[in-house]
């Protein structure tokens, strides 16, 4: 009997103890933990600034604020929408109101009405501490109800384009996201988001067990940290002459759009990048969203003739042929693969050597050249030179065109490829690519940030790889031919005199629905200079031009005319001829 009720006292103690865990985990705890991890509401941190390589930002944050209620204590929530809603408008609102056409008006007051009673609704609900009315409210706004009863104001500074639209399309630009939060867009804005904007600011408060905040108690603020700023190898003097050299050739040539990149070879670090149309980041009402991406890194085309310099490089660097090696193809047109090759102006240069096939841009020649090295050693190289992968360049749309897998590849392709045709590539890739002509074989990951500054910490930007790819003979041998073909090709005229250019024009046509468009041509010209000390390597690409199919009539003159610019601006004086 006695072992009896030890046994039930035992077991009672046991029940006991589970119940009185129970409770404690239930209730008890839940108590602590609402009282020290309350909710929080953020307060937004400044977006880090952008600099060029003079120092000037480029872009900045403007004066704006967060506007925030308590709501215990507002005396007046009609009056206070009634005050902050007009403020709050829809950017496309935000103009003189007799410009406005009556429905616009008509839907500008239908959106400040639900404005105001969405402020309302969030003054009256007396169980909150602390609620968010708006973001990026002018100063005008603060003024109007700074002596307002339970309003208060944080910092939330807005993006600001002391230059307006230069180097769009490299800025990228910032939006609210579907949690309403500041994010990058594209370009820089986008790839470094994260690092730009910043740690947010916070507000805790504490809630009973039910979850309601307890009112006699105050909120906490956690102070914000500004995001990081980054200085840029841009160049705005660079930046400004490519961009009306540009915009000037496209309408000039009737072209549909127009890029240009130039880059420090030594470096890899962009100096100016540009696109025409572009188009205003802080003002982007009406801007067709197909704008805001950056050709220069998103886009792929043909490459045409300039991609000839490194089929030959390949088969320079592997001593298959010398800038002397002769032609025994170049008679006339090839049939290959069930296929003719041709020259563009069904002109032939027989016994021609590689130098001169670069110089008559002779697609018949390369398919002398191509033949020597084959497909494997072809498309080796090719890889080397970066085609098929990004580059790296920090920038947030980067796309790589593809290469075809080289088991797809036939004796039309190995043909084909070495004068541009059935290949793509980006322009930040011919670039990259084309840079290693001009500083001794390095093929170097092309940037435009040179330094991360987060507070009192400075991050200077390194490229991703700098390794050589070809030997600096080889790279002096492709300059040399590059230079005979800026002095005797089809562009010669319009080459500024007492300069060495080492340079190469293409013309390529655009593929649609399987076979290419006879009337429409991509034009190009790429190359560096001086020749002999390079301050530059530089694309000019045309997006059908209508003036010229050809690259020598358009792309190549534009080039020459920012080249004239440039060398006046680094101090790079002609020499005697």
């Amino acid at each position: 009997m006695d072992r009896l009720k030890i046994f039930q006292i035992l077991i009672f103690v046991a029940a006991s103890v589970i119940i009185l865990r129970l409770f404690y985990w239930q209730l008890v705890s839940q108590i602590g933990q609402n009282a020290t991890s309350a909710p929080q509401d953020e307060i937004p941190a400044p977006r880090g600034e952008i600099f060029t390589s003079d120092g000037f930002p480029i872009v900045a944050n403007q004066e704006a604020f967060l506007v925030y209620g308590e709501p215990h204590e507002v005396r007046a929530s009609a009056n206070v929408a009634q005050t902050l809603a007009p403020y709050l408008v829809s950017e496309k609102f935000a103009t003189l109101e007799a410009s406005l056409s009556d429905e616009s008006k008509k839907q500008k007051e239908e959106e400040i009405k639900n404005r105001q009673k969405e402020i309302e609704n969030k003054l009256e609900n007396r169980n909150l501490l602390w609620v968010q009315l708006a973001r990026k409210a002018p100063r005008v706004a603060k003024v109007a109800l700074e002596q307002a009863a339970g309003i208060g104001f944080e910092p939330d500074p807005e993006r600001f384009y002391p230059e307006a639209s230069m180097a769009a399309h490299v800025l990228g630009f910032v939006a609210s996201d579907k949690f309403g939060q500041d994010t990058g867009y594209f370009g820089l804005e986008g790839f470094y988001d994260r690092l730009l904007r910043g740690q947010p600011g916070k507000i805790r408060r504490k809630l009973d067990p039910f979850g309601l905040p307890i009112l006699v108690d105050r909120y906490r603020q956690l102070a914000p940290r500004s995001g990081a700023i980054l200085h840029l190898s841009l160049d705005r003097v660079v930046q400004f002459i490519v961009e009306e050299k540009l915009k000037s050739a496209v309408v000039k040539h009737g072209a549909r759009d127009g890029t240009v990149i130039v880059a420090d070879p030594q470096t890899g670090h962009i100096l100016a990048m540009a696109t025409y149309p572009n188009y205003h980041p802080g003002a982007r009402l009406g801007v067709d969203e197909q704008l805001y991406k950056n050709p220069a890194v998103a886009d792929s085309y043909e490459p045409g003739s300039t991609f000839k310099l490194f089929a030959t490089a390949a088969a320079l660097e592997l001593s298959l042929v010398t800038p002397e090696t002769r032609c025994d193809v170049c008679t006339g047109s090839r049939q290959i693969g069930g296929f003719e090759i041709s020259t563009w102006n069904k002109k032939y240069f027989p016994n021609s050597t590689v130098t001169e096939i670069i110089e008559h841009s002779d697609n018949v020649g390369m398919t002398f050249v191509a033949e020597k090295l084959g497909i494997d050693r072809l498309y080796d190289y090719l890889k080397k030179f970066g085609f098929g992968e990004p580059t790296g360049i920090d920038l947030q749309e980067e796309t790589a065109a593809s290469i075809r897998e080289k088991s797809d590849w036939r004796p039309i392709d190995l043909a084909t490829a070495s004068f541009g045709q059935g290949i793509a590539v980006t322009p930040i890739q011919m670039i990259q690519a084309v840079s290693t002509f001009a500083n001794g074989g390095r093929l170097i990951t092309p940037k435009i940030t040179e330094i991360i500054e987060d507070g009192s910490r400075q991050q200077r930007v390194s490229p991703d790889q700098d390794r050589q790819i070809i030997s600096a003979k080889t790279a002096a041998l492709v300059t040399e031919m590059m230079t005979r073909s800026v002095e005797k090709g089809e562009a010669r005229a319009f080459a500024p005199k007492g300069y060495k250019i080492a340079g190469k024009t293409g013309t390529a046509q655009i593929p649609v629905a399987g076979h290419y468009d006879p009337e429409k041509t991509i034009a190009s010209f790429i190359g560096f200079a001086p020749a002999d000390d390079p301050k530059f390597v530089m694309l000019v690409l045309l997006t059908e031009p209508s003036s010229s199919p050809f690259g020598s009539e358009t792309a190549a003159p534009t080039f020459f005319e920012i080249a004239r610019e440039l060398f006046n601006y680094f101090g790079v004086p002609p020499q005697k001829e």
